[in-house]
């Protein structure tokens, strides 16, 4: 797909939530889509919607190591209306994600990140109204801790295979990922249930008994 359909369904996206974009692919049969619980928005923007740019790392060997010229080829490799999804190999004792990378990527188009791991300076990432996921917040600089290995190539996040292509949405509840061949499927899918629930919402709120609000509208 192009840039400007990419643009219009990540619009639509970002109109949904994450537990009608779960419910579908669960209904589908994709039930190991959903990021581990740990993983949830640090700054003020609680909202990321675009295409998988997928990395992954490993603890470093020793403190000598500097993996500032991968870093930096990764970051210019970065295409646009992508989200930086990284899993971190367990490693608990840096930050993996920071303010000069959210820089860097959004400027390469990048609309946000996912990190299986640490993010750091979420003061200056949030004057820049940039939402990064992550499992933690650390002040330490992973030179030296934590070595980028390779981008662009299949991960896993807990239970999740994430391929590059591979369509991100998360929210303040969490992160979904949605594989790249059921983007608009999910995305039509998870629209109507969006209707349906603002339905029952609706009538919930003027006094519909919640029986009849399930035999009208199904299961929520």
């Amino acid at each position: 797909m192009d840039l400007a359909e990419l643009a219009s369904i990540c619009k639509r996206y970002q109109k949904l939530y994450t537990g009608a974009i779960a419910d579908m692919l669960d209904k589908r049969g994709f039930r190991s889509q959903v990021l581990p619980y740990c993983i949830t928005p640090y700054t003020a923007v609680k909202t990321v919607a675009g295409l998988a740019f997928t990395g992954r790392g490993e603890l470093a060997e020793n403190t000598s190591d500097n993996d500032s010229s991968l870093r930096i080829a990764m970051l210019d490799s970065i295409t646009p209306m992508t989200i930086s999804v990284w899993a971190c190999g367990g490693h608990l004792t840096s930050a993996h994600w920071g303010e000069i990378m959210s820089t860097a990527a959004r400027e390469r188009g990048c609309l946000g990140a996912v990190v299986d791991g640490g993010v750091r300076d979420v003061d200056f990432i949030d004057q820049m109204q940039y939402p990064v996921f992550a499992k933690f917040k650390c002040a330490a600089s992973s030179i030296g801790r934590w070595n980028i290995c390779e981008w662009q190539i299949p991960i896993m996040i807990g239970e999740t295979v994430i391929h590059p292509g591979d369509f991100v949405f998360g929210d303040t509840d969490g992160v979904v990922i949605v594989p790249k061949d059921m983007i608009f499927d999910i995305l039509t899918a998870a629209e109507e249930v969006y209707t349906r629930e603002s339905g029952m919402r609706r009538e919930l709120r003027a006094g519909l008994p919640i029986t009849e609000a399930y035999k009208k509208y199904g299961a929520f």
